[in-house]
């Protein structure tokens, strides 16, 4: 994906987007974990490889975190960005994602798999229908030496929700207090499920020291508003993670192992390292040499793969994303619910999936707006509304049929419009994402086969084509949200920022009921229905998914086309650590969140 991030660019445009964001979802089989379960754990025996052997010989963790021998390694991981251009203000440019896992402290981390919560720098949560309360996990501390306290939490969550986070939708800042040194009680503005409020937590690190961040929750509590917040540039963080930053040069960060860490006892290797590697294939060659140990997240396509040693290991992670159709429908043509239909009908899904990397990715079966594409979970939310969706199997008879109502004709083998117009098709995506690039390669041929006029349009301006000046008629991103909760996808799709500010999608549609397309329509507003959802939970919230999902089904705010897996990189020749048959492995990422287990360690040397 983009030199290996998927996601990260966007999330680089956090300052602009974040202030849209709403924070919703609704209960469903997550698991709710409300105590210390994680970070102290002993780490466990694993051979899902197969076979015997000594313990350890194949790099899986056996070794007891109290018997741990230190050791002088340091981890060698890439980054795509220019390590002395990182700057470490989170409402700024410039940040690096990646390296801040291990810098500071996530208030908590989930398992996409499983939506199972586990602590951070909070250790547990007591969410009730007016208020919550949160218990700050003993013996963290500032790399400045400062102990963390509940005062720390307060702090960032009012800047947070001062600052238009999701957390700012469910809890009022005046209404964030602080009962001890360790208790952080919030207000609710109204009844949220479990899932809602922790989800607006997972953005959250401890990475905001009030010496450099209190003037901007000042100018917030007087004036509304924190002029400068985002501009500021912080080179030398003060953080809360397990590795403190050490320096930053052209082609280098580094960062050394903090001692006073709650579990610096689980860690015996001494230094983090990101290189600069920009693009796939430099990562690709650093892995096939040996120069690093791993990489968070790189697609890797088979051949690539195969051309590694077995020593280095592959850990898929549940991406909850994939490639989707994004349209202007301020366009004349793609603002029209045949057009995008007859578009959705023509692309063969499954060809795509095995042009863009038929391991990593998967059509969408049900265009409906639902993640869950690779194990069929989507299904248990449709229930037996499934059979009453649009499919959208590859049919390009429906598909002229549904032009032609539109009032298109074919004109030397090219669709136009009523007015002589040709159909256009011109997709961007961002340069360099090798998967999207050939399935690009399969939408264009598929559509330009149809008689529809497309190209493919890799642009390095890409993101701030879109997000900044808006500037284009069809765009590939990703379609889902990355959460496996479906909520969160449909309000991605109809109600979020992406919906209203670039997608420009109405916001509200008129639809015939669900398994009645020829009943009596009824509107849908977004706003109120989403916000109806997020309070939702059992078969009421299983109902009003359906009703979503089928507009998205009808309407297609966005084309949804496939589902991919991420795919993290560890190396066990000189490190031991567990496959991705240990849930921990697949918490973003594996080289930062496995340290913090005593899941990832340094061999002797």
């Amino acid at each position: 994906m983009s030199d290996g991030h998927t996601g990260e660019a966007e999330r680089n445009l956090r300052k602009t987007r974040r202030r849209f964001l709403q924070a919703a979802g609704v209960t469903g089989a997550a698991a709710i974990a409300g105590c210390a379960g994680s970070n102290t754990g002993t780490p466990t025996a694993t051979d899902s490889d197969g076979g015997g052997g000594d313990g350890g010989s194949d790099g899986t963790q056996t070794s007891e975190s109290d018997s741990l021998e230190m050791t002088d390694r340091t981890f060698v991981t890439a980054t795509t960005s220019v390590p002395k251009d990182m700057q470490f203000n989170p409402y700024g440019q410039q940040y690096p994602d990646r390296a801040a896992l291990a810098i500071f402290e996530n208030l908590l981390y989930v398992n996409e798999a499983t939506s199972t919560f586990m602590p951070g720098v909070l250790e547990s949560w007591d969410i009730g229908s007016e208020t919550v309360t949160l218990s700050v996990r003993d013996g963290f501390n500032w790399h400045s030496g400062d102990a963390v306290t509940a005062e720390d939490v307060a702090f960032k969550l009012k800047l947070e929700a001062y600052d238009g986070a999701a957390i700012g939708n469910i809890v009022a800042p005046e209404n964030i207090t602080v009962a001890d040194e360790s208790t952080v009680e919030l207000g609710l503005d109204r009844a949220v499920s479990d899932e809602v409020f922790l989800y607006s937590l997972k953005p959250i690190a401890l990475d905001t020291p009030r010496d450099q961040f209190g003037k901007f929750l000042d100018a917030f509590e007087s004036d509304g508003e924190a002029p400068g917040m985002a501009e500021m540039t912080l080179e030398e963080p003060n953080g809360t993670g397990p590795f403190k930053f050490d320096h930053a040069r052209n082609q280098e960060l580094v960062a050394t192992r903090f001692e006073d860490h709650p579990d610096a006892d689980q860690i015996n290797f001494a230094a983090f390292k990101w290189n600069y590697l920009q693009s796939n294939q430099k990562q690709w060659q650093a892995l096939r040499t040996d120069n690093i140990d791993g990489i968070d997240n790189v697609f890797t396509p088979s051949n690539i793969a195969e051309s590694y040693g077995d020593h280095v290991r592959e850990i898929q992670m549940p991406a909850n994303w994939g490639m989707g159709i994004m349209f202007n429908h301020e366009h004349k043509h793609y603002s029209q619910q045949n057009v995008k239909q007859a578009i959705q009908y023509v692309i063969d899904r499954e060809k795509l999936a095995q042009t863009a990397g038929g391991k990593m990715h998967v059509p969408v079966e049900v265009p409906s707006g639902l993640p869950g594409n690779f194990d069929g979970s989507y299904k248990e939310w449709l229930g037996d509304s499934l059979s009453e969706f649009d499919a959208y199997d590859p049919d390009t008879q429906k598909a002229a049929q549904l032009l032609r109502d539109a009032g298109f004709s074919k004109q030397d083998g090219t669709w136009v419009d009523a007015d002589g117009e040709t159909l256009s098709f011109p997709y961007k995506i961002p340069a360099g994402w090798n998967d999207w690039t050939a399935g690009g390669q399969s939408i264009v041929q598929d559509l330009n086969d149809f008689g529809i006029e497309a190209s493919l349009n890799p642009s390095q301006s890409y993101w701030g084509d879109i997000y900044g000046n808006q500037d284009y008629i069809v765009a590939g991103l990703g379609w889902p949200d990355g959460k496996l909760y479906p909520y969160f996808s449909l309000n991605k799709l109809l109600n979020g920022f992406r919906s209203r500010t670039i997608l420009k999608f109405p916001r509200e549609v008129e639809v015939a009921p669900l398994g009645e397309p020829n009943g009596e329509k009824r509107t849908v507003n977004f706003e109120s229905e989403l916000e109806e959802l997020a309070g939702l939970t059992g078969e009421e919230a299983k109902q009003k998914t359906q009703e979503l999902a089928w507009v998205v089904n009808r309407h297609l705010p966005m084309a949804p086309l496939m589902e991919k897996v991420d795919q993290s990189w560890v190396t066990t020749d000189d490190w031991n650590t567990v496959t991705q048959d240990d849930e921990d492995a697949i918490v973003d990422w594996p080289q930062y969140y496995l340290p913090r287990e005593g899941k990832l360690t340094a061999k002797p040397e």
